[in-house]
């Protein structure tokens, strides 16, 4: 898959190592915001307000930028947003209210699902068919291991650092700020030389005209998938501790290797899809996944069960890459951008609404029950993934 990526042209590369810079300064942020926050005095309570404030501008972001881009380039849009992401990141160190840190991380937010957008739309539709899941899945591979190695990174300087905790996270913070400011570098390299879709000036009416149907069966599969996931991504640390009393340290060094595994999920999607067809592999990897899952419900041996977590991880990658291609192939090239943002306002939604039951589920310690239905909405997803149809090839 890495020689393919040479053969992708500048461009494409260019958005790569863009999307390596986006994934470093959020990985680093990732790491230590909690902390900032509790360090300087702002509880859980309050932290998930600003959680919720930022999610929620996040999610609105997708519907003024469908308006905008039928107004101007898409590619202006992408390096407006780009800016809108990487600037908020210096007042990070300084804020100190909850207000002020909502609306500063809600910016942030809105500027990264701006460019996942914005920017899967653009090199999607400047690729050939035959490399657009590779393309996708190196765009995975680049976010994760730049996720990894900032958390990497972060754990070596707050070990190492002598400085007071609040001092290394304003420090982290304002490393963040400089990948930022990198990022919006290579984000101009990556619009050089392409084209963009037209904009589409025909008026939102006519169910073949718009592909309605492809339209409601994206947005309801990347809500699925989007709910399923959302388990494994917020609540797998409270899940281990319920099912098997592990400790912090015990359930870190597991979550450790969780990114490798992510990083080889999405090596293998382009391997499958050249081997077998895309709506099978997609039907096939939704079955696993929710085998898995329900697996993990039935009180196995934690060793067990840490391997089908690994799995699941694994499968989840898969799935991705093919779920951002059929969000371009499944359209007419002047949508591109519009079936890509709806497959990202639709994940994070699903991702919110799963994210109150789960959190119910599990104040009851029902972790087998999160398990389930987690696996239901995999499979769910993945059935609803098969039912696109393939509009264009290239």
């Amino acid at each position: 898959m890495f020689g393919d990526v040479r053969k992708f042209g500048t461009a494409a590369q260019s958005f790569l190592i863009a999307t390596f810079l986006m994934g470093l300064s959020n990985g680093m942020f990732d790491a230590v915001y909690n902390f900032y926050l509790e360090a300087r005095g702002i509880d859980k309570t309050a932290t998930g307000h600003i959680y919720a404030v930022a999610m929620a501008m996040m999610a609105a972001a997708v519907i003024p930028l469908i308006i905008a881009s039928r107004r101007m380039s898409q590619k202006k849009l992408l390096l407006i947003f780009a800016f809108v992401y990487a600037l908020p990141f210096i007042l990070l160190p300084f804020l100190t209210s909850v207000s002020a840190s909502s609306v500063t991380l809600g910016l942030i937010l809105s500027g990264m699902i701006a460019q996942l957008s914005l920017g899967n739309a653009l090199m999607g539709s400047n690729i050939d068919s035959a490399s657009r899941t590779t393309l996708f899945s190196c765009f995975f591979v680049a976010y994760l291991g730049a996720a990894m190695t900032g958390s990497v990174a972060v754990s070596a300087a707050t070990h190492y650092s002598h400085a007071a905790p609040l001092r290394n996270y304003q420090a982290i913070l304002v490393a963040s700020f400089i990948c930022a400011l990198l990022m919006i570098y290579f984000r101009i390299r990556s619009v050089r030389g392409i084209t963009e879709p037209n904009v589409d000036e025909r008026r939102l009416a006519g169910k073949t005209d718009m592909e309605w149907g492809n339209f409601i069966i994206l947005f309801i599969a990347a809500s699925l998938l989007g709910a399923s996931i959302t388990l494994i991504f917020r609540f797998i640390n409270i899940v281990f501790n319920l099912a098997y009393t592990m400790n912090v340290s015990e359930i870190s060094l597991i979550m450790g290797g969780d990114k490798v595994v992510s990083i080889i999920g999405a090596l293998f999607a382009p391997l499958l899809v050249k081997k077998f067809s895309l709506k099978p592999t997609v039907i096939v990897a939704g079955l696993l996944t929710a085998a898995c899952l329900f697996f993990q419900s039935l009180h196995v041996p934690a060793a067990i069960f840490i391997t089908l977590y690994f799995i699941r991880l694994l499968l989840n990658y898969c799935l991705m890459p093919l779920l951002d291609t059929l969000a371009i192939t499944g359209f007419s090239k002047d949508r591109t951008l519009l079936s890509t943002s709806i497959r990202q306002l639709s994940f994070y939604l699903g991702s919110a609404v799963s994210a109150v039951v789960y959190g119910d589920l599990l104040e009851s310690a029902r972790w087998e029950n999160t398990l389930i239905i987690s696996a239901g909405l995999a499979l769910a997803g993945a059935i609803f993934m098969s039912f696109i149809r393939i509009k264009h090839e290239n």
